[in-house]
């Protein structure tokens, strides 16, 4: 799994300990990254909500004589004395904005003018920086960021996850139980560890997880669409200086600033420092093995464009109020931004990730219990000769080149080559090469070659192989995610293929060369004949150990 990867190589590059240490560092130098992004006495106080209940009772606690003039007022006009009424809130409403914010918006002629544009602007590319943070750390892996982010959050139950699930802490505890059986217990103790989480540890993961919601609905909130609508307007005559310029009709862009007023009301706080810290380590991930690399210097640096983006963001709010600016537009006081919903899928995304988790600690336990097991019985075979890796990354273990399947099962036919099929068997099958029939000389040939097609492989495989070259250029890919793991698997499934392809074919040739032994035996009984026999019906039952154990 992709995501138990990414979490694993990120806890063992950055232990608990010094993810807490960086994270009081980064405490120390977060200045006003914690003060609030937007404050609703600032954007929702004037004259407050107004639905038709409220108007009708500010409207019937107005003065005899004011009830009075709106009445004329509406005959003339041909409306209702309590839609002049409205009409009179708006506009004061409008007058207000231009007072307290010159510059952004255009009451009497409902224009958003060229103050807005820029700051709409501002806020885009300070928007942009949460963007490329969330593609590069939730979108990547979004059950490993969770966990990760858990694991300092409720650290409690992370630490218990570890080690209640842990299946070499279960055998030890169980020795008798099957490995169904520790699957099972290892199971039923994750549920009971994410059962245990407390609602007040909810509450903190679920704040957390909607304020990311919050910030990829911002990054990804369609600015080039609003800030296009704009256009160049003709000075008006006795116009101020700063409503020159790019200007747009409110009203045309109303679904879009309704849109924006959403975001920003939900996102009132700043990103948590877990949270940020959280972002940056999967941002750095990618670079934390250049040399050079200082983490603290790099999360530093990040941490500063982060204050630099929230600072637009609180002072965009501060300085546009949208929610008024809507009101005038709409014609419509009871206005008020609703919280955008997101984020409450969290827990189970993150059950979920522990699933796989502990599933895929079992299939790599149950790896090494088997490979053990086979390297106990290798020892004997091969006389204490070694396996030596093919240029490729075993399925379960550091992926040191392209993830392969079929790699461990390559280095034990290069061992057989040489420990055993050389100095043992081709001193007993070569002779007989002369007198025996086609098949027989075909099998000898892709036995004796065996080192030459796995050689041909590696060379394939490696950094200056075709599969090689490109298993690399598809990592350097700056395609999307998807695209990416795409090109990726492709090239993983065919050096798959073609590793089995080649332990296929050999395993052909063994059980060819044992049938034309066999026949050999019967007609003329031989004991080197016959040890060759044993040795290579052996080789065969320890290829079929070994594909079982590489599924899994």
């Amino acid at each position: 799994m992709e995501e138990n990867g990414v979490f694993n190589r990120l806890a063992a590059a950055l232990p608990m300990d010094e993810r807490k240490s960086l994270l009081e560092k980064l405490g120390a130098q977060a200045g006003t990254a914690n003060q609030p992004l937007y404050n609703d006495a600032d954007s929702l106080d004037a004259a407050g909500p107004m639905g038709p209940a409220d108007l009708k009772k500010k409207y019937a606690a107005l003065p005899w004589y004011s009830r009075l003039f709106f009445w004329f007022a509406g005959l003339f006009r041909g409306k209702p004395p309590i839609q002049m009424f409205l009409n009179q809130q708006i506009a004061r409403l409008g007058r207000l904005i231009e007072e307290q914010s010159p510059g952004i918006y255009d009451y009497e002629h409902d224009l958003l003018l060229p103050a807005f544009h820029r700051k709409a602007s501002n806020l885009k590319e300070s928007a942009r920086f949460f963007y490329d943070a969330l593609d590069m750390s939730v979108n990547r892996d979004k059950g490993a960021f969770y966990a990760f982010l858990a694991s300092l959050e409720i650290e409690d139950i992370h630490r218990r996850l570890l080690a209640e699930t842990d299946p070499q802490r279960l055998a030890e505890r169980h020795p008798d139980a099957d490995n169904a059986v520790l699957r099972a217990l290892a199971l039923e103790a994750m549920d009971e560890c994410i059962t245990s989480i407390t609602d007040e540890q909810r509450a903190v993961m679920y704040y957390n997880v909607r304020t990311l919601h919050y910030l990829k609905e911002l990054s990804a909130f369609l600015f080039d669409r609003l800030l296009v609508s704009f256009s160049i307007r003709k000075a008006r005559q006795g116009a101020a200086p700063q409503e020159n310029g790019l200007a747009c009709s409110a009203h045309l862009v109303n679904n879009y600033l309704r849109n924006l007023n959403n975001i920003l009301y939900s996102l009132k706080d700043a990103p948590p420092l877990t949270l940020l810290e959280s972002l940056f380590i999967f941002i750095l991930q990618d670079k934390a093995g250049t040399p050079e690399f200082n983490m603290e210097e790099e999360m530093t640096a990040l941490l500063t464009q982060a204050q630099q983006a929230l600072t637009v963001i609180r002072t965009f709010n501060k300085t546009v109020p949208l929610n008024r600016i809507l009101r005038c537009a709409e014609k419509d006081m009871s206005i008020l931004p609703k919280p955008v919903s997101g984020g409450e899928d969290w827990f189970s995304l993150y059950k979920e990730y522990w699933k796989h988790t502990v599933e895929e600690q079992f299939n790599v336990y149950l790896y090494k219990r088997r490979k053990e097991e086979l390297m106990a019985d290798f020892r004997d075979f091969f006389k204490s000769a070694k396996l030596q890796a093919v240029n490729a990354a075993a399925i379960t273990e550091p992926k040191e080149g392209i993830p392969l399947q079929g790699a461990f099962g390559l280095s034990f036919l290069k061992a057989f080559h040489s420990a055993v099929f050389l100095p043992d068997l081709d001193p007993v099958l070569r002779p007989l090469l002369k007198e025996s029939r086609a098949e027989f000389s075909e099998a000898y040939n892709t036995l004796f070659k065996i080192d030459t097609h796995i050689s041909r492989f590696k060379g394939d495989v490696s950094d200056t192989g075709e599969l090689g070259k490109r298993y690399a250029a598809a990592l350097m890919d700056m395609s999307s995610l998807s695209v990416k793991r795409h090109k990726l698997q492709l090239v993983e499934n065919e050096a798959a293929d073609e590793a089995a392809k080649i332990s296929g074919h050999i395993r052909n040739s063994l059980i060819s060369m044992v049938r034309v032994l066999g026949g050999i035996l019967t007609e003329s009984p031989d004991d080197s004949v016959s040890i060759a026999i044993k040795t290579l019906t052996r080789t065969l039952e320890l290829m079929d150990k070994i594909t079982v154990m590489e599924a899994g």
